[in-house]
C-alpha cells in the first residue's frame, strides 16, 4: 500500500505485549509514513524511563503527559502511533483520536499478553492478578474505540500484512 494523503493516523492500540511498537515500525513501513512510539516520544520529553516517570511522578502525571504527546504529535504530518496500552483510557484522548486517526485494535488475550512481558521492567506488569484483571477492563474501551480489530497473537509481519488489508478495505469502502 502506498502513502495516500487522505489516509489519517493509523493509531495502533492494545495492552502491553500486543506488539505496538513492532508492528508499527513494520505498518510504517509499509505504508511509507512515519513511525512515533508514544511511549518513547514521552520518555523523550521527561527525560526519563517509564519506569521512573511512574516512581517519581506517579501514573496520573504520566496519564496527562501522554495525552499532550499524543496531541503534539497528531497534529503533525499523517503517520502511524504505537499508544501506551492506557492511553485511550482518558476520554479527550478517544474523542482525538477518533477524529484524526483509524484505531486499530491489536487484540491479544491479557495471559498471552503477561507470558511476554512477565518479567520485564514495565511499571504496571509487576503483578499477575492486576496485570489480567487490567487487561480485562481495558478491553471494552479499545473495542469501542478500533475501526479495525487485528489478532496479535500472530508473527508481527502476519499482523502488519492484515492491518494493511483491513486499510485498503477501509479504503475502498
Amino acid at each position: 500500500m502506498s502513502s495516500s494523503p487522505d489516509l489519517p493516523w493509523v493509531a495502533l492500540a492494545g495492552y502491553m505485549g500486543a506488539g505496538k511498537s513492532t508492528v508499527g515500525r513494520l505498518l510504517a513501513e509499509a505504508l511509507d509514513r512515519p513511525f512515533v512510539d508514544a511511549d518513547t516520544a514521552i520518555e523523550e520529553h521527561a527525560e526519563m524511563p517509564i519506569p521512573e516517570i511512574f516512581s517519581r511522578k506517579g501514573e496520573l502525571w504520566f496519564r496527562r503527559m501522554e495525552e499532550r504527546i499524543i496531541r503534539d504529535i497528531v497534529a503533525g504530518p499523517a503517520g502511524v502511533i504505537a499508544l501506551g496500552g492506557g492511553a485511550l483510557g482518558r476520554e479527550r484522548t478517544r474523542g482525538l483520536l477518533g477524529r484524526v486517526a483509524r484505531v486499530v485494535w491489536l487484540r491479544l488475550d491479557p495471559e498471552a499478553a503477561w507470558e511476554r512481558v512477565s518479567g520485564s521492567d514495565r511499571p504496571l506488569a509487576g503483578e499477575r492478578e492486576r496485570f489480567l484483571r487490567r487487561g480485562a477492563q481495558r478491553e471494552p474501551i479499545y473495542r469501542e474505540c478500533a475501526d479495525i480489530t487485528v489478532d496479535a497473537t500472530a508473527h508481527p509481519r502476519d499482523t502488519t500484512t492484515a492491518i494493511v488489508a483491513a486499510l485498503e478495505e477501509a479504503s475502498a469502502s
